[in-house]
């Protein structure tokens, strides 16, 4: 996975109780504390920020930045331009937020945090692009969702305590464009492949084999015992 020892790197620190403390112990001497008056931003011709204090002068250094004396971001600049790691806080100074930049573009890990100090999500950035491939979690570190791209094609996978249950995609079935759902059971076997023709005005619905074979089809509209039938199957837990 894209950036794989970052996040290795940053979880080793994320375990911590307290990951602004961590990162300034390991990579800061000086740090230069504003509130948010005291500095500014403006936009250059390649849509990056540059920083600047109340005075114009070029921001270079970590700051610490302050609304009402409560933390609010903290992140390192270079000569004007975000470089590094730039971490959002709360309303009670927890991280909320941690994205990484490149002079001033996105470009590198992004996690943001639960009230409780858990991972909620992770995902990273590729020169200002976002990348399509992500983690969430929910609020005890359980991952929920994740989105994932094989020979191309995009992936949504769907979690219950832990367990994949359902997966989103689109596949190309003899020159149709069909959009899938695949259910699984607790032991990750496959229960049901259900698709739909994209961008087709139709009730009716495919199910497949595991191989993308059709085994049978219905009409939603008509066949209603059969559309209970399948769609039951594939919202049990």
């Amino acid at each position: 996975m894209k950036y794989f020892l970052g996040f290795l790197f940053l979880s080793s620190l994320i375990s911590c109780n307290h990951l602004p403390e961590a990162l300034l112990a390991s990579q800061v001497d000086v740090i230069d504390t504003l509130d948010v008056t005291e500095y500014r931003y403006v936009v250059d011709k390649k849509n990056r920020r540059g920083y600047v204090t109340k005075d114009n002068e070029i921001m270079d250094g970590h700051y610490v930045i302050t609304r009402n004396g409560k933390m609010i971001e903290e992140f390192d600049v270079s000569k004007g331009f975000l470089q590094g790691q730039l971490i959002r806080f709360d309303e009670n100074e927890q991280p909320e937020a941690l994205e990484t930049y490149k002079t001033s573009v996105q470009h590198g890990p992004v996690l943001t945090y639960h009230k409780n100090g858990i991972l909620r999500s992770e995902g990273s950035f590729t020169n200002g692009e976002e990348d399509t491939e992500k983690i969430f979690y929910d609020s005890e570190g359980t991952v929920e969702q994740e989105i994932v791209v094989k020979e191309g094609i995009v992936y949504t996978h769907q979690y219950y305590l832990g367990n994949r249950m359902l997966s989103d995609f689109e596949k190309t079935i003899d020159g149709k464009r069909y959009r899938m759902v695949r259910k699984y059971d607790a032991f990750g076997t496959t229960q049901l492949i259900m698709g739909k023709e994209i961008d087709v005005e139709t009730p009716v619905f495919y199910i497949f084999d595991t191989d993308f074979k059709e085994i049978d089809r219905f009409n939603s509209a008509e066949e209603i015992t059969k559309s209970r039938e399948y769609f039951s199957l594939l919202q049990a837990m």
